[in-house]
């Protein structure tokens, strides 16, 4: 199991060629609870973000993400059903709310099952104080996630 924030920024290396492609950006996430891909910032002059789809992805090590047989494509910002990690309005800092209306924290890491690409849980911070004095919250992925423009909705069995 890992997490989004341990990947990013990792080198994305051609398993065949073993040339660098470029590095992890963000991640990209459908509905419900897949990752469908990451962004990977080309080497290059220009530098141009593009998308991976995760089934090219071999594996992940401790400093590299390994691709077989992969290809890059333009990014797609408003697909129904899609949402980013950190960037376009993404996951990252978006305030989980309880289907009741109370306030659990701001999303701060996705915990997944890198072989399957599957969302396992979510962690959830209250703030620097709070997390040292309670320790930062796991929300495991429930099927009922609902992600809004300004919130994220869940049920949280008791």
């Amino acid at each position: 199991m890992r997490t989004f924030s341990r990947i990013i920024g990792m080198n994305v290396m051609n398993k065949t060629t073993g040339n660098v492609i470029g590095k992890v950006t963000d991640f990209c996430v459908s509905e419900p609870g897949q990752v469908k891909g990451i962004l990977v910032d080309e080497k290059g002059i220009f530098n141009r973000t593009k998308f991976l789809p995760y089934e090219n992805i071999q594996g992940f090590g401790d400093f590299e993400v390994m691709v077989v047989d992969y290809q890059l494509y333009p990014i797609v910002k408003n697909e129904q059903g899609q949402v980013y990690f950190e960037h376009y309005h993404g996951l990252k800092g978006k305030v989980f709310l309880t289907e009741e209306g109370n306030k659990l924290g701001l999303l701060d890491d996705v915990y997944f099952e890198e072989k399957l690409g599957k969302i396992v849980g979510y962690e959830v911070t209250d703030g620097f104080f709070a997390d040292i004095t309670e320790g930062k919250k796991i929300v495991p992925y429930p099927s009922d996630l609902v992600i809004g423009k300004d919130a994220v909705v869940v049920t949280v069995s008791p």
